[in-house]
């Protein structure tokens, strides 16, 4: 494995000189997905990439890393990795599952991944011993040799633990307008949101297991669809309508001056001349 320089943000807990960048399939899909691990308090995190806007670099005392990009690692169970392996050779078929021998899980599960990450992977033997205990039926053939099997109901067990709706922020609520009069139904909300989340770390397979067992959130899905045809059909007016019944300004009438109020001077003058005689009256009339 190449070493290259980058700038990460750890959780306070991880041990920069115990730090050790691997090479691990992802639970999810089994593509190559870069993980670090902290050999001394055995604990891993997957890498978050945050692309800055812009040209960015780093720039040390001594060095400059053109990638600008921010590294972040955010702590991930290792036992979805464990999962995700021991799932893949030990499943056969539909819920039937054989004995494999533990120290064998990743010569038989990935040729072609790197070899030095799984072997410090499995190093770690407080993660796998949690593992074997938490997920599988374990039988000691000879001192030196375990084998094991997934065993269904502690994992899907697990599972449950992991879907735990109280983890979610008490204000968040996904899903119809509706479900804050409805208990069941914001119970069942918040707990496929973490399904969904959850389901993100999970093969197939234990995705389909886990929806099932929560009964497929029936309720939400019926929820959504109502709301869906309520959407569906609603009338709007057209737009054309909007302004109906106001009328429309004329850009040809000129704007109407307003009088100033009159002084009590004026109104005087105004009331004088109102009682005041026409100057003819100062004249006799002449008689023929």
């Amino acid at each position: 494995m190449t070493t290259e320089r980058r700038v990460l943000i750890a959780p306070k807990e991880f041990s920069d000189k115990q730090l050790k960048r691997l090479q691990l399939p992802h639970p999810r899909n089994n593509e190559l997905y870069s993980y670090y691990a902290d050999t001394q308090s055995e604990t891993l995190a997957e890498v978050v990439r945050v692309n800055m806007k812009g040209k960015r670099s780093w720039a040390g005392s001594n060095w400059v890393l053109s990638d600008g990009s921010l590294l972040m690692l955010t702590p991930i169970d290792p036992l979805f990795i464990y999962l995700s392996l021991i799932t893949k050779i030990s499943l056969t078929g539909d819920d039937e599952w054989r004995f494999v021998d533990i120290e064998a899980i990743g010569l038989e599960t990935y040729e072609n991944m790197d070899a030095d990450s799984l072997r410090t992977f499995l190093s770690m033997k407080k993660s796998m011993e949690k593992a074997l205990v938490t997920l599988c039926e374990v039988k000691q053939i000879t001192d030196d040799v375990r084998v094991a099997k997934i065993d269904r109901g502690k994992t899907i067990a697990w599972l449950r633990r992991k879907c735990d709706a109280s983890r979610l922020p008490k204000d968040f609520n996904i899903g119809a307008n509706d479900t804050a009069d409805d208990a069941e139904l914001l119970e069942q909300t918040r707990t496929r949101e973490m399904v969904l989340l959850i389901s993100e770390y999970l093969p197939q397979y234990w995705m389909e297991q886990l929806m099932a067992e929560f009964g497929g959130f029936a309720k939400v899905h019926a929820s959504e669809q109502m709301a869906a045809k309520r959407v569906k059909e609603a009338v709007f007016d057209a737009p054309e309508t909007y302004t109906q019944g106001v009328a429309a300004p004329s850009l040809t009438d000129k704007p109407v001056k307003q009088e100033k109020p009159k002084t009590a001077r004026e109104k005087q003058l105004e009331k004088a001349a109102r009682n005041s005689k026409p100057i003819t009256n100062f004249f006799k009339k002449k008689t023929a």
